[in-house]
């Protein structure tokens, strides 16, 4: 039983190791210890912990492998959870996207009504602004040079605005012609020790404003407004509207009318959109916008809130949303988000948002409630009895695939004589059936399939006979480079080249191309490598009693071919022939004597110049009473002989064109240097580059020979 327990593999063994220095780690080692221990050795105790999760992610992994092969083993349970996704999740995603998109149309339609209310605000301590300007501009014409007269005209009709806003303040700043800094006068939530150094923003000149500002130029002259924020500084925001007289250009003024966002304002925005807000000071926005804000975080930065009495102390931690308001900086005029100033919050709870959503005023609402009840349940009873449904159905078709599964299992052990019992006459009933005539057709399939497996097993020794037939390897003379090559197009060739050592100084070049392919044009290549060798060898030695003792001398290439021409003639059916060419190269006298029987003429090279081997007759085979003539050329040094089969010039490429013999002659040319080994080589990788299709339709077959 501890055996069992041992880890064996290398994670099992790594997981062991990993496990034991954590609980090390935190049985021995106290958070004060680990606290004055060195940054190194914090950093390796740090480490252990990130390691721990490589053997986490890699179980959890395989144990995700291990469930998802039990469960899903059976199509009975593929099917059932089938099912389930396709009738349970997407319910649940639609109730899940509903309330998203329900939640998202309550988030803007308040953001729009806030925005709205605020714009409202805007708009009446504007037109409070204008009503106060004239006031203003009718005492400075009648008392021009008594600020007295102007502060009671001040606070006489700030009555009215102070009345609404209560911690609203109105700044007037007028400019005379004795004083450079001008006259300063402050009604309402300002601190009038400090008026002295107010001013209008450059940016503004002489226009009108009327907007939401964040008050970054001048807090402290405002700090009496913004009492009850805790310290707002420089993000307090206001409701601001500034006019400029617009007569009187001997006494210029500036009338600033600006209205903090405290609890007063909150209130008035909480009656008219019915939610809870909050004011928050110093703290930044996430990128959704959406922060859970806990009550230790929140009670130092709340400048204002609206919660209900039994709420208002946060002691419980809310869902608020931030609301990006979009205040005009004091200093700049530059539009802004709420960085750096105070935010707004709503809360939208979930239980809030039903409230108000579905709250039922009238009877038609109560009615259409009621109607989304019925429709609701009827929905839910038709999804359970659907899936229970499903159920059955799929219970119905596994059973069909457990008998195909167990017939199956029977033909695997070689078993076809079971059947499936066929029990429905639909699709399933069909597949039965299939399968039971499957069974009865098997045996035959695997006959064949044995018989074509015992003909390939000929063709590969035919091919290894083949390959016995062509030469080994060239014949060594002292004066000549001689090489020779057949790529077959299937498993055996009906392409044949032979080089026959004659005697010392002399060497026969066969090359031929048998009509037809496979085992046929292998079989008649085979008879005329055999005819071949047999009368070659035998007019040989009948040429040695001969006075001239010289076989090119007497006709015998001619006479050779033939021979050849007879024996074929008389042993194969007429529709079979090959085209032959055979020449005898004579070392001692530097002469090739040769004779083309309807063969692609081989293609000699001297210098730069070339010519073709066409002397001879037709093909071999067809005419037992053909004649055939023979040529004696002069080689030199240098000079390159090449015969090959119509594969080489007859290869096509992607676009249907051949390679030709003008290609090939131009190969040659451009490489008549080299030697006659690496010349087929350039050859063969041209002609195999040129062709597109990987499976060739003829053979190949090509001799090189060069005069040293």
């Amino acid at each position: 039983m501890a055996s069992r327990l041992i880890p064996k593999t290398r994670m099992g063994i790594f997981t062991a190791v990993l496990v034991a220095l954590w609980l090390l780690k935190h049985l021995l080692l106290t958070p004060s210890i680990q606290g004055s221990l060195s940054a190194g050795n914090q950093f390796t105790l740090g480490l252990l912990d990130i390691l721990l999760a490589v053997p986490i992610i890699y179980y959890t992994w395989r144990l995700f492998l291990l469930v998802r092969g039990k469960l899903l083993w059976k199509i009975r349970r593929r099917l059932i959870l089938a099912h389930v996704f396709i009738g349970a999740i997407p319910v649940l995603l639609i109730i899940f996207i509903t309330y998203v998109s329900l939640l998202l149309f309550y988030y803007q339609l308040t953001y729009y009504l806030i925005s709205s209310q605020i714009g409202i605000h805007t708009a009446q301590v504007h037109a409070f602004n204008y009503s106060l300007r004239s006031t203003i501009q009718q005492t400075l014409a009648d008392y021009p040079d008594r600020p007295s007269e102007w502060r009671d005209a001040l606070d006489r009709d700030s009555k009215y605005l102070l009345g609404a806003y209560p911690s609203a303040s109105v700044i007037l700043h007028v400019q005379v012609p004795s004083n450079e800094k001008g006259i300063t006068l402050g009604v309402g939530g300002v601190d009038r020790e400090k008026l002295d150094s107010y001013q209008v923003p450059r940016w503004l000149g002489d226009r009108e404003f009327s907007r939401l500002v964040v008050e970054d130029t001048q807090p402290a002259i405002y700090r009496r407004a913004g009492a009850d924020a805790q310290g707002a500084g420089n993000g307090q925001l206001f409701v601001r509207s500034v006019l400029s007289s617009d007569s009187r250009p001997e006494l210029p003024f500036s009338l600033e009318v600006s209205v903090p966002f405290d609890a007063h304002l909150l209130e008035r925005l909480k009656a008219a959109i019915g939610q809870d807000l909050l004011m928050v000071n110093d703290v930044g926005l996430s990128g959704p916008s959406i922060m859970l804000q806990s009550t230790g975080l929140l009670k130092e930065h709340i400048s204002a809130a609206t919660f209900e009495p039994g709420t208002a102390g946060l002691s419980l931690e809310r869902f608020v949303w931030s609301i990006v308001l979009f205040p005009v900086s004091w200093t700049s005029g530059v539009e802004t988000g709420n960085g750096g100033s105070q935010v707004l919050f709503v809360d939208l709870s979930t239980s809030r948002l039903i409230q108000n959503v579905f709250r039922s005023e009238t009877n038609v609402s109560s009615r259409i409630i009621g109607v989304l009840q019925i429709v609701v349940g009827f929905f839910l009873v038709v999804e359970i009895v659907s899936l229970l449904i499903g159920v059955m159905l799929t219970k119905s078709i596994t059973s069909s695939v457990y008998n195909l599964y167990r017939g199956t299992e029977f033909v695997r052990r070689g078993d076809f004589s079971h059947r499936i019992i066929v029990r429905s006459d639909d699709q399933l009933g069909a597949l039965a059936r299939s399968f039971n005539q499957m069974t009865e057709y098997v045996q035959t399939l695997v006959k064949e399939r044995v018989q074509k497996e015992r003909l390939e097993r000929e063709l590969e020794i035919a091919k290894e006979v083949q390959e016995q037939l062509f030469p080994r390897s060239a014949p060594k003379m002292n004066g000549l480079e001689l090489t020779g090559l057949c790529l077959p197009a299937r498993v055996v060739s009906g392409d044949y080249y032979d080089f026959l050592k004659l005697d010392a100084h002399r060497v026969g070049l066969a090359l031929a191309d048998i009509c037809g392919k496979g085992i046929s044009a292998a079989l008649l290549m085979a008879n005329l490598q055999a005819s071949l060798r047999s009368n070659a060898f035998f007019l040989e030695r009948e040429a040695v009693g001969t006075p001239q003792g010289d076989a090119q001398g007497t006709g015998a290439v001619a006479g050779l071919v033939r021979v050849l021409n007879e024996h074929i003639c008389n042993h194969t059916s007429a529709n079979k022939f090959a085209s032959f060419f055979y020449a005898v190269y004579d070392e001692a006298s530097l002469n090739l004597t040769y004779c083309n029987a309807g063969h692609n003429p081989p293609i000699y090279f001297s210098g730069g110049q070339y010519r073709r081997l066409t002397a001879g007759g037709t093909v071999v085979g067809i005419f037992p009473d053909a004649d055939f003539d023979q040529e004696t050329i002069h080689l030199r040094p240098s000079d390159v002989f090449l015969g090959y089969t119509d594969g080489i010039v007859e290869s096509v490429n992607e676009y249907g064109e051949e390679f030709g013999e003008e290609r090939l002659i131009g190969l040659i040319r451009a490489n008549q240097q080299l030697s006659a080994d690496d010349l087929q080589k350039v050859i063969v990788e041209n002609v195999l580059d040129w062709a597109f299709e990987e499976e060739r339709d003829d053979d190949m077959t090509l001799i090189v020979a060069k005069i040293r």
